[in-house]
C-alpha cells in the first residue's frame, strides 16, 4: 500500500528510496511510521464504497492478472483483490458506448502529471485527440493530483474566465520539476 500510494506524488515518492534502504538494513521504523500515517489518513480521504461502485461498474470485468508482473513488487495483488471485492459488490451497468471518446467543440483543458502512475499523460493525449478545442498540459516532474501545483491555479482561473485553451501562457509550468530522492533522514543530501 505504501509503495503504491506514495508513487502518486513526487513529494512522497522521493521518500521511497530512503525508506526502502532503511528497511533493507533491518531498520523498519521509518517505513512503519509512514505506513501508519498513510493508513490512518487514508480512510478520511477515500470513500471506499464509492470507489468500488465506480471500479466494479466501469473496469472490473476487464481486469486481468499480467503474468509479466508476477515477480514485481506489487505483482497482481491489486487486480486480484479488486476482482474479489467486485465479485460481491453491487454495481451498475456500463453503457455500450462507455469507451467511446468524448467528442465536441467545447473548450477543454486537460491536466496530467508527467510521472502519474495511474493516469499517465498518454491518456490525456488520447482524450485531446478527439476534441478539436482541447489543450493538454503535462506538468513536468509531477504525479497524480496537479491542479494545485505551481501556477496551475492561476492558469485554471484564467481558463474559467476566458475559456480559450490555446490562449493560455503556460511558460510558468516550466519551473516545475521532479524532486530528488531522499538520500538520508534529512532529505536531499549531497
Amino acid at each position: 500500500m505504501l509503495l503504491r500510494l506514495y508513487a502518486y506524488s513526487p513529494q512522497t515518492a522521493s521518500l521511497l528510496p530512503f525508506l526502502l534502504h532503511e528497511a533493507a538494513q533491518g531498520r523498519f521504523e521509518a517505513m512503519l511510521a509512514q505506513a501508519e500515517l498513510l493508513a490512518t489518513g487514508l480512510s478520511e480521504q477515500i470513500y471506499h464504497g464509492m470507489q468500488l461502485s465506480v471500479t466494479c461498474t466501469e473496469d472490473a470485468d476487464e481486469l486481468r492478472p499480467d503474468p509479466g508482473q508476477t515477480d514485481s513488487v506489487l505483482g497482481n495483488v491489486l487486480i486480484e483483490f479488486t476482482r474479489a471485492q467486485c465479485a460481491v459488490w453491487p454495481r451498475g451497468r456500463r453503457p455500450a458506448d462507455f469507451r467511446e471518446p468524448l467528442r465536441g467543440e467545447m473548450p477543454v483543458l486537460l491536466l496530467s502529471g508527467e510521472l502519474d502512475p495511474v493516469t499517465p499523460p498518454r491518456y490525456g493525449e488520447e482524450v485531446a485527440a478527439a476534441l478539436p478545442n482541447a489543450r493538454h498540459l503535462v506538468l513536468p516532474g509531477q504525479g497524480h493530483n496537479v491542479i494545485g501545483l505551481g501556477c496551475m491555479p492561476k492558469l485554471l482561473a484564467r481558463f474559467l474566465e476566458k475559456p480559450e485553451p490555446s490562449a493560455l501562457d503556460v511558460a510558468c509550468l516550466d519551473r516545475l520539476a521532479a524532486l530528488p530522492p531522499f538520500a538520508g533522514p534529512y532529505g536531499w543530501e549531497p
